[in-house]
């Protein structure tokens, strides 16, 4: 999965979420989901695809790991305990969707370091540098088939494309009500 896959499945699955259960509504922070979505990425994408491309050469490393999940977790209901602050937890549980959707359980040897050994297993592509990395996943993620990556692409636009929408007709219709009480 990509960017829009990652970012736009995940928060309209939260916000499914809150519309089912109504105790939620309004205690999940998006912000906190949208970043979240693409934390794994952030982190692991420049570690092993730039930083160490000669050594490790993978996109999926440490923030792919239950490890991680789980020293998030611990953070997150830390700081919730603490302070009451569910941006914690909607940020953890949205990092977790990520591993889902990234298909993790595909990969045990990631998912479960370091109990499977210490090493990451390496995943070369045929990248000559930075550049030519990010244009094969633009040309991989968004060259129209029924695969996995191009069908969650569509489907993750989809959702911020109606999500967008739904929340500027709200704020318009919000404005336009505010303005017509006005005397």
């Amino acid at each position: 999965m990509f960017i829009f896959g990652h970012l736009g499945i995940t928060l309209g699955l939260f916000m499914l979420l809150e519309h089912r259960l109504p105790a939620l509504k309004g205690r999940i922070d998006h912000t906190a989901v949208l970043f979240g979505s693409m934390l794994p990425d952030l982190i692991d994408k420049p570690i092993g695809r730039v930083i160490f491309s000669g050594t490790i050469d993978n996109g999926r490393i440490f923030a792919h790991t239950l490890l991680f999940f789980i020293v998030l977790s611990s953070a997150a209901f830390y700081i919730w305990k603490k302070k009451n602050d569910m941006r914690a937890i909607s940020l953890c549980a949205a990092s977790f969707c990520h591993l889902v959707e990234d298909n993790m359980w595909e990969a045990p040897a990631t998912l479960f370091w370091p109990l499977m050994g210490w090493q990451f297993p390496s995943n070369p592509g045929p990248y000559n540098g930075i550049l030519d990395y990010f244009q094969t996943l633009m040309t991989y993620a968004y060259t129209p088939a029924l695969d996995y990556v191009f069908m969650s692409e569509v489907v993750g636009f989809m959702v911020l494309l109606f999500m967008g929408t739904r929340y500027l007709l709200q704020k318009y219709l919000s404005d336009a009500n505010a303005g017509a009480l006005k005397p």
